[in-house]
């Protein structure tokens, strides 16, 4: 097994400690993120949900100074310039997913009439239950990407070939919600006639937005592929 970690000395494998306490914390936000979705299309409490949002919010600050410890450790190892240029911006992408998680779970909560507006449609059209099914789908589609993410790192500080497959997994999770979210904008154009124009905007907006939290996952996903190339270099 060859892994990163016996790059350097003390201050290099500390920083690297950082990075996978810091890749969990992000999984941590996505998963609350789930949780959050789950309360409010699939319980339908809005005040759970809220609650819930808070704590994203809490955690993605946890994990914001976890990235600016993670940056400063950077600097204090004797990291080889091109391994510390690309694990900064390893650390600036992963904090991406973190902030596209909180960004649509401040979205959703902002638009509590939403749910009505589904729940409406749902009276008129049954089959219109769909697109609450296919949120809550997306949402648990974009935690399984974000703990196969984990799973690479951890793994290139420990194995890079296991990394590649964890790697590989991630862009086909990240493949696979495309292909939930192309089918769930068409199922919601297919109800638009019970869906106010309002709402067929948010929730356009909504999906696509669910959809950025995979594929900001997959761009952490580039980068360790680069690092673990050069590595092998």
């Amino acid at each position: 097994m060859i892994g990163i970690s016996p790059i350097g000395g003390g201050k290099e494998r500390e920083a690297l400690e950082i990075l996978r306490k810091n890749a969990k914390d992000v999984v941590n936000i996505v998963k609350k993120f789930e949780e959050m979705m789950g309360a409010l299309f699939s319980e339908r409490n809005f005040k759970k949900a809220e609650a819930l949002g808070r704590q994203v919010t809490e955690l993605e600050t946890k994990a914001d100074r976890g990235r600016r410890k993670f940056a400063c450790s950077l600097g204090e190892g004797a990291f080889l310039p091109t391994f510390r240029g690309d694990l900064a911006r390893l650390a600036e992408e992963l904090d991406n997913v973190a902030d596209t998680a909180e960004g649509v779970t401040r979205a959703i909560l902002l638009r509590e009439k939403l749910l009505d507006a589904l729940l409406k449609a749902e009276k008129k059209q049954k089959k219109a239950k769909a697109i609450r099914e296919g949120l809550i789908k997306m949402a648990g589609l974009a935690t399984q990407t974000a703990e196969a993410l984990q799973g690479s790192i951890d793994s290139l500080v420990s194995d890079i070939d296991v990394a590649k497959a964890k790697i590989e997994e991630v862009e086909e999770l990240e493949h696979k919600t495309d292909l939930v979210e192309q089918s769930l904008l068409g199922e919601m154009y297919l109800y638009e006639k019970v869906l106010d124009p309002v709402s067929v905007i948010q929730l356009s907006i909504l999906i696509r937005g669910i959809g950025d939290i995979s594929d900001r996952a997959e761009d952490v996903g580039d980068i360790l592929s680069i690092i673990r190339y050069t590595f092998r270099a």
